[in-house]
């Protein structure tokens, strides 16, 4: 009995370690972000962008954030914080996190595509398209996406 209750514990420690999680990605610019935020889309823990924010997961996502998107999956009474690397972590919170606060800013981004609009949000916030700062962030999306610089279409 203890050898199979350490193997089962054995084989959650290496899941957690290498996160074995199949990612379904709902479009190809979600993709390239989280392959240019965690270099080839892993959820790798907390690190630090050039311009010092913390950012967790997947998509680095920092915890204002997390806050903008309104702390999504958030128990009561449980930490702010916790809650944000929670939802960093999986990647379909994190990643609907970002799609509202862009959707949140996006008149700020007139004349962007979406892809730019997202990428550019998430990577300066509410003022990301105004700012040309972001402009590295948003080259090196397009470089694992090429189709993702495609003009806004009017209907």
């Amino acid at each position: 009995m203890p050898k199979v209750y350490l193997f089962v514990v054995l084989v959650q420690v290496v899941s957690a370690i290498f996160n074995v999680e199949d990612i379904e990605f709902d479009s190809d610019c979600m993709k390239a972000m989280c392959d240019v935020d965690s270099e080839g889309c892993v959820q790798k823990g907390c690190a630090r962008d050039a311009f010092g924010r913390l950012g967790c997961g997947y998509f680095r996502m920092n915890i204002w954030q997390f806050k903008q998107c309104y702390e999504p999956g958030r128990i009561i009474g449980e930490d702010t914080e916790d809650a944000w690397v929670r939802c960093s972590e999986d990647y379909e919170c994190a990643s609907k996190c970002i799609k509202q606060v862009a959707s949140r800013f996006r008149f700020k981004c007139y004349g962007k595509n979406d892809c730019e609009t997202i990428a550019r949000i998430h990577d300066g916030g509410a003022n990301g398209c105004r700012t040309g700062l972001t402009l590295k962030y948003w080259e090196d999306v397009k470089a694992k996406c090429p189709q993702c610089d495609e003009p806004v279409t009017r209907k």
